[in-house]
């Protein structure tokens, strides 16, 4: 038996009682049943299903050493973040961030009897050939959307960290799709594969007729005729249709924020927390938003181009409809353009014809310079801004907690008297900034 330390039913309500589930996801109870008596296992289930509580949980329960290979950094921060609350030492590691800071962390954890390290190839490759990993301490190992990893050309990276784990027990694949063969080099045979991605009834799916090629006007009126308010993101297959779509949408007075793999990484974060926020209710986002990244909120996903493949269909609209709430994707069709066979049969038309003022957001976004790294708490920030800054409970709206900086959403109406009461003040005893966001 591979999961033999710690009783099941107990691990299953500590993990209960931490996440403030009422029960587990039948795909995580499967998971740990599943990981006792399987020492490979391969796991599919659509992005926002629970996965990554599913595959901490055997690792929680067998003591150990783990590597989590990911391929990008908002994944990596978003399975520490969970981790994290069940309790399980680890540590994040990718590019663009400062490899000192990752270096302490790495000694800080080596106090630990159990942990885990999670990162990207490249990030984890260097430094094991800088001897600040051993690979051979891990017992367990999982690869989260390995196929993605696969697909933006990390092989010859983690064929490197994967044949110097040579002590692993427990090996985890995830994936969303069935659309990437596992390599030999993998080492992965025999293993059980738990398939959980039958779509469900909770996505809607439609198509709105453009009348002309370019779709900009049609995406407008889409947008204004949508049945309720929730956010929004529009998918295309480039940076400058991207940029082109938001810059249109905020020209016409609708708040947008935009999200591509040429743009910093603050700057991406900055773009998903206003979303988040709700200071703005639409994002214009590359295939780079479809994965990885935790949006419950979504409620609608626009195929401003059409997807390039059924991969892409799947993660773009694993967006939205998470965890079994609602969603509804809509494809823009223009007059050359047919729905590709993935999409289905029978996909109906949705009118636009009901068009309604998008109502702005009620929220502005206000940064503050101090972060984790602080020992700034989302507590501390409720407290400052309700006492120093004289703001009703009522009007703070999604509080974001960074390394060093901190965001939180404050109501339109508050924002000119709590900035000018905060000015000058210290927060936990030291000064900083505060100061709206640019929302460009």
């Amino acid at each position: 038996m591979y999961l033999c330390s710690m009783d099941l039913n107990i691990l299953k309500q500590k993990a209960i009682g931490t996440l403030g589930f009422e029960c587990l996801h039948p795909m995580q109870e499967k998971m740990l049943e599943t990981t006792v008596s399987s020492p490979h296992v391969l796991l599919l289930s659509p992005t926002g299903s629970g996965k990554t509580v599913a595959f901490l949980l055997p690792l929680l329960a067998q003591p150990g050493k783990a590597l989590i290979i990911v391929p990008s950094r908002e994944l990596a921060q978003q399975i520490g973040e969970v981790a994290k609350k069940l309790g399980l030492p680890n540590t994040v590691c990718y590019g663009g961030h400062d490899p000192r800071i990752e270096v302490q962390r790495l000694e800080n954890l080596q106090a630990n009897p159990s942990y885990l390290i999670i990162g990207t190839s490249g990030r984890l490759k260097d430094h094991i050939e800088r001897q600040r990993i051993n690979p051979k301490d891990f017992t367990q190992l999982v690869l989260d959307e390995f196929d993605k990893s696969m697909e933006l050309g990390f092989e010859e990276e983690m064929k490197f960290i994967i044949s110097r784990c040579t002590n692993v027990g427990l090996k985890i694949l995830t994936s969303a799709t069935h659309t990437t063969p596992i390599a030999s080099w993998l080492d992965f045979k025999p293993y059980e594969q738990l398939d959980y991605t039958r779509p469900g009834d909770t996505l809607k799916l439609y198509q709105v007729k453009s009348p002309v090629a370019d779709k900009l006007e049609t995406l407008k009126n889409l947008l204004l005729s949508l049945p309720d308010d929730g956010p929004a993101i529009v998918f295309s297959n480039y940076r400058e249709s991207a940029e082109r779509i938001a810059h249109y949408l905020q020209d016409e007075g609708m708040g947008c924020a935009l999200y591509h793999g040429g743009m910093e990484q603050d700057v991406r974060d900055k773009a998903l927390i206003r979303l988040r926020a709700n200071c703005v209710r639409i994002m214009s986002a590359t295939d780079l938003a479809a994965r990885g990244l935790d949006i419950p909120e979504v409620r609608h996903i626009i195929h401003y181009h059409l997807p390039a493949d059924a991969e892409s269909f799947t993660h773009r609209n694993g967006r939205t409809a998470r965890n079994g709430a609602e969603g509804t994707a809509y494809f823009l069709v223009g007059p050359n353009e047919f729905l590709p066979e993935f999409a289905g049969t029978d996909v109906p038309y949705f009118s636009t014809r009901n068009k309604k003022p998008m109502p702005a957001s009620p929220f502005e976004l206000i940064y503050i310079g101090r972060g984790k790294k602080e020992k700034i708490s989302k507590g501390d920030i409720v407290g400052f801004m309700t006492k120093t800054g004289g703001a009703d409970g009522s009007q703070l709206g999604k509080i974001f907690v960074m390394e060093h900086c901190s965001y939180c959403a404050l109501r339109k109406e508050a924002v000119r008297d709590v900035l000018n009461r905060v000015k000058g003040q210290k927060i936990k005893g030291e000064k900083t900034i505060y100061k709206i966001v640019d929302g460009n």
